[in-house]
């Protein structure tokens, strides 16, 4: 069964939400602040998984933590232009 869920919302509308949490996320901290929790979080998970032996998604974690970092300094950017 091939079914197909159509949204009522639009994508320029989803844009403008995303936006909206993005704003606010950022109203908490600047995202060189953010991006500096994010180096202190990885670097306290990477001491534990130290400690607790072998975690087969450390990749995946690591994949996240690059891109989260990547996503506070492209905003950081875009707040400097």
């Amino acid at each position: 069964m091939n079914t197909k869920t159509h949204s009522t919302e639009s994508s320029d509308s989803k844009c403008v939400a995303y936006g909206q949490q993005v704003q606010q996320l950022f109203e908490l901290n600047t995202p060189a602040e953010m991006a500096e929790h994010l180096w202190e979080i990885y670097s306290g998970f990477q001491s534990f998984d130290q400690e607790t032996g072998f975690n087969p998604r450390k990749l995946n974690i690591f994949y996240t933590f690059r891109d989260l970092l990547i996503f506070c300094q492209r905003i950081e950017a875009m707040k400097v232009a």
